[in-house]
């Protein structure tokens, strides 16, 4: 069991800790961002304790709190996985997991993410300044 975390905004934390990572959601529109965006397709994470090679959760829920103001401020979504799930998503070719990335892709993980989200433990831990 690993704990893995996620940056975003107490909305969109609170939606998925309910609902489990969606691969239809599309980012909405906000002041920079006059469409919408694709669909995601996938969900990314990281090892709680990194290493962080795109940029720390804490960084990238500033960023996203700071495109959509209205959601509740930035907050990480902290979620206990079991290791056979993220087994599924490493790709050790491409994004292997010494870079701290896991990403759950469709047919690599988040089917099965999705399946087993309502027994994993998650909390939603405020970013502080």
């Amino acid at each position: 069991m690993a704990i893995l975390t996620h940056g975003t905004t107490r909305k969109r934390a609170e939606k998925i800790v309910l609902e489990g990572p969606d691969p239809d959601f599309r980012e909405p529109l906000s002041q920079s961002n006059k469409l919408a965006g694709p669909r995601a397709e996938s969900f990314s994470t990281y090892l709680e304790f990194g290493p962080f090679t795109l940029s720390p959760p804490e960084e990238y829920a500033r960023r996203k709190f700071s495109q959509f103001p209205d959601e509740g401020g930035p907050v990480i979504l902290m979620i206990d996985v079991p290791d056979e799930i993220i087994a599924l998503a490493v790709d050790e070719d491409y994004l292997p997991l010494s870079q701290g990335v896991v990403q759950f892709d469709e047919g690599a993980g988040l089917e099965e993410l999705r399946i087993a989200w309502p027994t994993l433990s998650k909390r939603i831990v405020p970013v502080e300044d």
